[in-house]
């Protein structure tokens, strides 16, 4: 046992100065940035094309319970594109010490918001069967991360080929 664990404390690699990653991080290069966006519509798109169905055609699962698993399912899938696509929010509030709002920092919040205000109402309408408000905007949050990304993917893509 003793040896095993001085093994695993040999292997972990000490941070010795975690403040100097951050440059690294918000100056990464564009083939690597292209692949961030890319995964983030390709994860947008499979997680938020459930949630713009249920959407459209939720109502038709029951009569009776629709609107309580409907805005359950809603907010668990688009709960997953909003966390996949968190990296530009966090990336947001990095550049704000340096006084630099991006586009990606202003989709983000509007989609955190978004995704915020029906969640409230979702979690209200799983506890009693009845939304505390109306309409759930998750397929909206949905929409425009997976539209931005897209949009970010191509026009670094294009860059990149240009070069």
């Amino acid at each position: 046992m003793r040896g095993r664990a001085a093994m695993c404390a040999r292997n972990v690699i000490p941070i010795q100065n975690p403040e100097s990653k951050i440059p690294n991080l918000l100056t990464r290069p564009a083939d690597q940035r292209q692949r961030e966006y890319k995964y983030r519509f390709a994860q947008s798109i499979v997680f938020g094309l459930p949630v713009v169905a249920l959407q459209l055609y939720g109502r038709a699962l029951g009569p009776a319970d629709s609107e309580r698993w409907v805005s359950l399912l809603q907010a668990l899938l688009a709960g997953w594109v909003v966390y996949v696509n968190l990296g530009m929010l966090v990336e947001g509030v990095l550049l704000l010490s340096t006084r630099r709002v991006t586009g990606d920092f202003v989709i983000s919040i509007v989609a955190a918001a978004l995704y915020i205000y029906s969640l409230v109402s979702a979690v209200h309408g799983v506890v009693t069967s009845r939304l505390l408000f109306r309409p759930l905007l998750f397929h909206v949050c949905v929409i425009v991360l997976a539209a931005w990304s897209g949009w970010q993917w191509w026009r670094t893509a294009r860059a990149s080929a240009a070069t």
